[in-house]
């Protein structure tokens, strides 16, 4: 009698161990960790800055104006866009084995 996994391995198919797949899935966490803390290191640095400029102490930076709009305005909007994209990154990311 022929079991699946001798069937499978019968037909040329390699079978894993239960050690090799943890130790493939802890590599492909810890790969996954390092991406996402990545992303949170770029969203902390683009709202910490945006943040900053717009303090009273650095007023004189966030009114210097761009296309008729201050900079701190440009910096607001880049917070929720740079948010969307690391967003969507970790998305995809998560979606990848």
């Amino acid at each position: 009698m022929t079991t699946y996994k001798d069937a499978q391995t019968s037909k040329g198919e390699k079978s894993y161990s239960s050690s090799a797949v943890a130790d493939h899935e802890e590599v492909a966490i810890g790969r996954k960790l390092m991406a996402a803390l990545k992303l949170l290191a770029i969203f902390c640095t683009v709202y910490f800055v945006a943040a900053l400029i717009a303090t009273p102490e650095f007023k004189h930076i966030a009114n210097i104006q761009i296309l008729n709009l201050p900079l701190g305005f440009y910096t607001g909007i880049l917070v929720f866009v740079v948010g969307i994209v690391v967003t969507r990154m970790c998305l995809n990311q998560d979606q990848k084995i």
